[in-house]
């Protein structure tokens, strides 16, 4: 049953362009949620006699597939990327932005992204590795090497690979310790390809209708429920509280937008580190994380 999975992935990455030739906004975006939602509940019940592990990288799969065809669809114009771009851009990149891969400039750096990420990688492998191995449970400090693995590490590698090859890609996680708030945090720190695809599938479309404030709740609260999806469904545990997590970033958001004023960066790391047990749940630091942990 798991070979069924890379199928629902491509009939999300497939739907993207079918779903841009609709003209009817409401229509596209409405078959664009419900076939992410179907897609979603089907990789679920497909991968019930899997491990936990196997099952989020299966559900995360084909969100990823998903949202990459309704980002597709909703930047979709006058201007659309060419088969084997649009390739490019839903099987070799983590960022949410199809735009990048219209052009070509072989006269991009990419070395220091190469170098850098890859020094990541060996610092964040070495890491798993010293945390598997001391047993260390806190869900921060589990966390932080996986995270300098990949997040920082392999996404940087693969920027700088994109980039030898002339496509305009940008860090997706740029430096955390300048962040001057929470807004900021979310908006420009962490993963930017996934901030753009939330403003773009959710925060623009709301804020047409009901304006900023609640097109910013509308934002952290599906953020929420995506994240119910790739991380405590997989775990069939902790329901609730990936919402509460980005439920009270976004409260805090608004605090800052009210009083015009972020709350500064050591203020705003807090808040995102403290309450990260909300977000990985403990039945997903078992199962999930300890496991990836204790493969080095």
């Amino acid at each position: 049953m798991m070979l069924v999975i890379p199928f629902l992935v491509l009939l999300g990455i497939a739907a993207g362009p079918l779903l841009a030739c609709v003209k009817s906004t409401p229509i596209r975006r409405s078959a664009g949620w419900l076939l992410l939602i179907s897609l979603t509940v089907s990789s679920h019940f497909i991968l019930l006699e899997n491990g936990a592990f196997l099952r989020m990288v299966g559900i995360c799969c084909v969100l990823l597939g998903g949202m990459k065809g309704l980002v597709y669809a909703e930047w979709a114009g006058k201007e659309k990327l060419s088969l084997s771009r649009y390739a490019i851009f839903s099987f070799l990149w983590f960022g949410m932005d199809p735009g990048t891969f219209r052009f070509r400039n072989p006269k991009l750096r990419w070395k220091n992204d190469i170098a850098i990420g890859s020094l990541l990688v060996v610092i964040g492998l070495s890491g798993s590795w010293l945390v598997a191995n001391l047993g260390w449970k806190h869900i921060f400090i589990m966390f932080l090497p996986l995270s300098l693995a990949f997040h920082f590490g392999f996404l940087r590698i693969l920027k700088g690979s994109l980039r030898a090859f002339g496509f305009p890609v940008r860090t997706l996680f740029p430096n955390l310790l300048a962040t001057t708030g929470v807004a900021d945090f979310w908006s420009r720190r962490w993963n930017i390809g996934y901030s753009q695809m939330m403003q773009r599938l959710v925060g623009r479309p709301i804020e047409s209708i009901a304006g900023k404030s609640t097109a910013v709740m509308a934002v952290f609260i599906s953020s929420g429920l995506l994240h119910e999806l790739a991380i405590t469904l997989p775990v069939m545990s902790g329901f609730g509280l990936p919402t509460l997590y980005f439920t009270l970033h976004g409260l805090l958001t608004l605090i800052e937008q009210r009083f015009k004023r972020p709350f500064g960066k050591i203020p705003a790391l807090i808040s995102v580190i403290l309450p990260l047990g909300w977000l990985f749940p403990s039945k997903f630091q078992t199962e999930v994380i300890e496991k990836c942990l204790s493969v080095f």
